[in-house]
């Protein structure tokens, strides 16, 4: 008897906690927590469920700057021209924010790519934000689309602030195919064709005006990245093609467009390693340019459209030619404190009674990492614009500090 109950107890209790058991909610999913991803440096994680790493990065940027043009002509490049209605002290406000997305797969590394910012300058005339696009682009193995940096750019970019002290010439950053193939030991060569519109100085008198794209841009460069630094030497050719000639052009005396020409340009860079001091290196760019303004210096389309690519006479196109030269300094003085110095200058020549252009710049700043993210940094600069046919000679000066925080 006491057998039987304890059989039927049992039963019961078994019975009980089945039926309980059968109400518990289903046992959770495992989770995949994110894992480090060290195959591409610092900051990559692995997409849960993936193979792909990506990247997520930010940097907010403030400035305050000064800047004061004397009273003579030329106005330069957006510096005040001593007129009051200038503001020479404005303000500046940057963000940044973007992402890198790599996957190793059968055909090579596979790369997305994009980085945007939203800028607010109170200097501005209408002081309203605007919104820009700086970098988007996909890569698979060594070929790139999108909007990426062109391998014909120098790979001495200036060790200092301003844009305008920038000759990397065509960094409109509009990539339509670039190959890279590497040989090793630090050599490697580019092919590239890219859409110049951005970067085509075409004048709005005599009939010098652009016409619609018809041929892309083609460039190609030699790179050397080694022990001692970075070398390249770098070419482009680019269509100029104007516009059709209107009504308003053939009562004024030039009744036909020519065709189009052929611009060209050839440039060296360097970025030297110096074996004294820490984190010391010399840079420099040499650039030649015939029909292509923007190769000298990046911002000589600020003098739109007394400069140009080229000016035309009736059926003829002539153009624009000249050089450029920029030369850097860097070297960390103290731990945290690194000091820059460059300076270069630019020539261009033009045709049909167009003012011949001669630019040399100069800056020098220092930089102090408060943390391994927040720098801050005072800089410099120095301008003179001389532009012939009695146009005149202006000096400008400008100051600039920024904070900038990187994430």
């Amino acid at each position: 008897m006491k057998l039987k109950s304890l059989v039927l107890g049992a039963a019961g209790i078994f019975a009980v906690t089945g039926a309980q058991a059968a109400d518990l909610p289903p046992a959770p999913e495992p989770v995949d927590y994110v894992r480090v991803c060290d195959a591409f440096g610092s900051g990559f994680f692995f997409i849960p469920g993936t193979d792909s790493c990506l990247r997520l990065r930010g940097r907010l940027r403030t400035e305050i700057r000064y800047r004061f043009q004397d009273s003579g002509d030329p106005v330069q490049f957006g510096f005040s021209s001593g007129i009051r209605a200038h503001n020479p002290l404005f303000m500046r406000a940057r963000g940044y924010w973007g992402w890198d997305h790599r996957t190793n797969t059968d055909i090579g590394l596979v790369r997305a790519f994009f980085r945007g910012y939203l800028d607010f300058d109170t200097g501005d005339a209408d002081g309203t934000p605007s919104l820009h696009l700086d970098f988007a682009f996909i890569q698979i193995g060594g070929l790139t689309v999108g909007f990426a940096d062109l391998a014909v750019e120098p790979v001495y970019q200036e060790y200092t602030l301003e844009h305008s002290f920038d000759l990397a010439g065509f960094s409109d950053e509009t990539v339509i195919a670039q190959y890279v193939y590497s040989f090793g030991n630090g050599f490697s060569i580019a092919a590239l064709i890219f859409d110049p519109s951005t970067g085509s100085f075409g004048s709005t008198a005599r009939n010098g005006n652009y016409g619609g794209l018809r041929a892309p841009s083609a460039g190609a460069s030699v790179t050397y990245d080694g022990s001692i630094g970075t070398f390249r030497l770098a070419g482009i050719v680019q269509d100029l093609r104007p516009s059709q000639v209107g009504v308003g052009n053939v009562l004024a005396g030039f009744p036909g467009s020519s065709d189009h020409g052929i611009g060209w340009g050839i440039g060296g860079s360097g970025d030297i390693n110096i074996p004294f001091g820490t984190n010391t290196r010399i840079g420099f760019n040499v650039q030649y340019s015939d029909g292509i303004v923007a190769w000298l210096h990046d911002n000589l389309g600020g003098f739109f459209p007394l400069v140009a690519d080229f000016h035309e006479t009736p059926g003829n196109l002539n153009k624009s030619s000249g050089w450029s030269a920029g030369l850097g300094f860097t070297t960390q003085i103290a731990a945290r404190t690194t000091f820059n110095v460059s300076g270069s200058y630019v020539d261009l020549n033009q045709s049909n009674g167009f003012p011949d252009v001669e630019v040399i710049d100069a800056a020098a700043n220092i930089q102090y990492r408060l943390t391994d993210n927040l720098v801050l940094t005072a800089e410099g600069q120095y301008r003179n614009v001389d532009i012939s046919n009695g146009v005149g000679s202006s000096d400008a000066f400008s100051t600039i500090l920024r904070a900038q925080l990187d994430f």
